[in-house]
């Protein structure tokens, strides 16, 4: 039997003019939300707080306030939730997907694996999803 895994997942919904796909949309997990994480239940409970566990966020500014905070307020012992070079991959992908529309959610998966940040130290690989 396989355990369900919930991951934070940051995405855009792609764009296109005069029917030109300039983003196809593309999604990326960045957190697994794991019992082995610092604080998780004060993650639990912050992501309950901004109504992450009823429907998936696409406010630009909360979207940005959401990572900014958790980064600075959920250390891992004595490291950051992600790693300097992750957290600047996120915002490079928060300030690129801008203008497509930015969503934050939860995504619950059984069975496919994912990039982990916290513990994988390769780069972000971006699947496109039309």
């Amino acid at each position: 039997m396989l355990q369900e895994q919930i991951y934070l997942t940051l995405g855009c919904y792609g764009r296109e003019e005069d029917k030109f796909v300039l983003c196809p949309s593309c999604s990326n997990r960045i957190l697994l939300l794991e019992d082995s994480l610092e604080n998780i239940e004060e993650i639990w409970a912050y992501l309950e707080a901004i109504q992450l566990l009823d429907r998936p966020m696409i406010n630009l500014n909360a979207i940005r306030n959401t990572v900014y905070r958790m980064q600075e307020k959920y250390d891992q012992k004595f490291k950051k939730l992600w790693s300097e070079k992750d957290f600047n991959i996120i915002e490079r992908f928060i300030h690129m997907h801008k203008p497509c529309g930015l969503y934050l959610k939860l995504e619950v998966s059984d069975n496919e694996p994912a990039l982990d940040l916290i513990k994988v130290e390769q780069p972000i690989q971006i699947k496109a999803k039309r």
